[in-house]
Protein backbone atom coordinates (compact mmCIF):
# COMPACT_ATOMS: atom_id res chain seq x y z
CA UNK A 1 0.00 0.00 0.00
CA UNK A 2 1.30 3.44 -0.75
CA UNK A 3 2.07 6.08 1.64
CA UNK A 4 0.09 9.42 2.20
CA UNK A 5 2.92 12.09 1.19
CA UNK A 6 1.55 15.09 3.46
CA UNK A 7 -0.96 16.38 1.25
CA UNK A 8 -3.33 18.67 2.85
CA UNK A 9 -7.16 17.58 2.25
CA UNK A 10 -9.63 20.43 3.00
CA UNK A 11 -12.90 19.94 4.92
CA UNK A 12 -15.33 19.97 1.84
CA UNK A 13 -12.40 17.32 0.37
CA UNK A 14 -12.60 15.34 3.81
CA UNK A 15 -16.81 15.49 2.80
CA UNK A 16 -16.30 13.51 -0.33
CA UNK A 17 -14.14 11.03 0.66
CA UNK A 18 -16.50 9.71 3.31
CA UNK A 19 -18.75 9.08 0.77
CA UNK A 20 -16.20 7.30 -1.55
CA UNK A 21 -15.57 5.61 2.11
CA UNK A 22 -19.37 4.29 2.05
CA UNK A 23 -19.86 2.84 -1.53
CA UNK A 24 -16.61 2.02 -3.65
CA UNK A 25 -16.10 2.68 -6.47
CA UNK A 26 -18.41 5.37 -7.03
CA UNK A 27 -19.47 7.74 -9.61
CA UNK A 28 -19.41 11.83 -8.86
CA UNK A 29 -22.87 11.50 -9.78
CA UNK A 30 -23.43 9.23 -6.99
CA UNK A 31 -21.22 11.50 -4.58
CA UNK A 32 -23.64 14.28 -5.94
CA UNK A 33 -27.21 12.23 -5.52
CA UNK A 34 -25.56 11.77 -1.67
CA UNK A 35 -24.17 15.32 -0.78
CA UNK A 36 -27.32 16.73 -2.55
CA UNK A 37 -29.06 16.45 0.45
CA UNK A 38 -26.43 18.20 2.80
CA UNK A 39 -24.92 20.59 0.99
CA UNK A 40 -26.11 22.69 -2.15
CA UNK A 41 -22.95 22.06 -3.83
CA UNK A 42 -23.22 21.79 -7.77
CA UNK A 43 -22.10 18.75 -9.95
CA UNK A 44 -19.13 20.61 -11.03
CA UNK A 45 -18.31 21.24 -7.28
CA UNK A 46 -17.98 18.05 -6.83
CA UNK A 47 -16.09 17.29 -9.98
CA UNK A 48 -13.37 20.20 -9.23
CA UNK A 49 -13.10 18.10 -6.10
CA UNK A 50 -12.91 14.57 -6.88
CA UNK A 51 -10.02 16.43 -9.80
CA UNK A 52 -7.96 17.58 -6.86
CA UNK A 53 -8.11 14.32 -4.93
CA UNK A 54 -6.67 12.42 -7.97
CA UNK A 55 -3.86 15.57 -8.82
CA UNK A 56 -3.19 14.61 -4.34
CA UNK A 57 -2.81 11.12 -5.23
CA UNK A 58 -5.65 10.23 -2.81
CA UNK A 59 -8.02 8.63 -5.44
CA UNK A 60 -7.34 6.74 -8.26
CA UNK A 61 -9.81 6.50 -11.33
CA UNK A 62 -11.32 4.22 -13.92
CA UNK A 63 -13.09 4.94 -17.46
CA UNK A 64 -16.12 2.38 -17.53
CA UNK A 65 -17.46 3.79 -20.81
CA UNK A 66 -19.11 7.18 -20.51
CA UNK A 67 -18.44 7.31 -16.99
CA UNK A 68 -15.73 7.42 -14.05
CA UNK A 69 -15.18 5.15 -11.06
CA UNK A 70 -13.48 6.29 -7.84
CA UNK A 71 -11.49 4.84 -5.70
CA UNK A 72 -9.43 6.05 -2.73
CA UNK A 73 -6.18 4.69 -2.62
CA UNK A 74 -5.90 4.95 0.79
CA UNK A 75 -7.96 3.14 3.63
CA UNK A 76 -9.90 6.09 5.90
CA UNK A 77 -7.68 4.97 9.30
CA UNK A 78 -5.04 5.07 6.75
CA UNK A 79 -6.02 9.11 6.28
CA UNK A 80 -7.40 9.48 9.75
CA UNK A 81 -4.03 8.52 11.31
CA UNK A 82 -2.06 10.62 9.01
CA UNK A 83 -3.56 13.83 10.23
CA UNK A 84 -3.49 12.85 13.76
CA UNK A 85 0.24 12.07 13.43
CA UNK A 86 0.75 15.21 11.86
CA UNK A 87 -1.60 16.69 14.24
CA UNK A 88 0.43 15.45 17.44
CA UNK A 89 3.63 16.93 16.02
CA UNK A 90 2.90 19.84 14.46
CA UNK A 91 0.82 21.26 16.90
CA UNK A 92 0.96 19.67 20.06
CA UNK A 93 4.98 18.65 19.79
CA UNK A 94 4.76 15.15 19.47
CA UNK A 95 3.17 15.50 22.89
CA UNK A 96 0.52 12.88 23.35
CA UNK A 97 -0.85 14.19 26.96
CA UNK A 98 -1.64 17.52 25.93
CA UNK A 99 -3.32 16.16 23.02
CA UNK A 100 -5.60 13.56 25.03
CA UNK A 101 -5.98 16.43 27.22
CA UNK A 102 -7.56 18.68 25.06
CA UNK A 103 -9.41 16.38 22.78
CA UNK A 104 -11.31 14.73 25.84
CA UNK A 105 -11.82 18.37 27.49
CA UNK A 106 -13.61 19.98 24.44
CA UNK A 107 -15.64 16.81 23.03
CA UNK A 108 -18.82 16.72 25.24
CA UNK A 109 -18.53 13.16 25.54
CA UNK A 110 -21.52 11.16 26.64
CA UNK A 111 -21.33 8.81 29.52
CA UNK A 112 -21.58 6.06 27.48
CA UNK A 113 -18.43 7.39 25.61
CA UNK A 114 -16.79 8.17 29.17
CA UNK A 115 -16.96 4.72 30.08
CA UNK A 116 -15.38 3.32 27.06
CA UNK A 117 -12.47 5.43 27.34
CA UNK A 118 -12.28 4.37 31.04
CA UNK A 119 -12.35 0.86 29.76
CA UNK A 120 -9.95 1.19 27.27
CA UNK A 121 -7.54 3.09 29.44
CA UNK A 122 -8.15 -0.10 31.90
CA UNK A 123 -6.78 -2.41 29.14
CA UNK A 124 -3.93 -0.68 28.13
CA UNK A 125 -2.58 -0.63 31.68
CA UNK A 126 -2.88 -4.53 32.10
CA UNK A 127 -0.94 -4.82 29.03
CA UNK A 128 1.71 -2.48 30.34
CA UNK A 129 4.97 -4.22 32.40
CA UNK A 130 4.91 -3.81 36.12
CA UNK A 131 6.16 -0.98 37.62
Amino acid sequence: MATIEEPHISDAEWRVMHEIWLAEPVTSSQIHQRLREKTDWSAGTIKTLLHRLVQKDILEFQRKGNRYLYRSRFTEAECVEQVSDQLLHTVFQGQPMPMLEYMVHTARLSGAEIQNLCDMLADIRKDLPQE
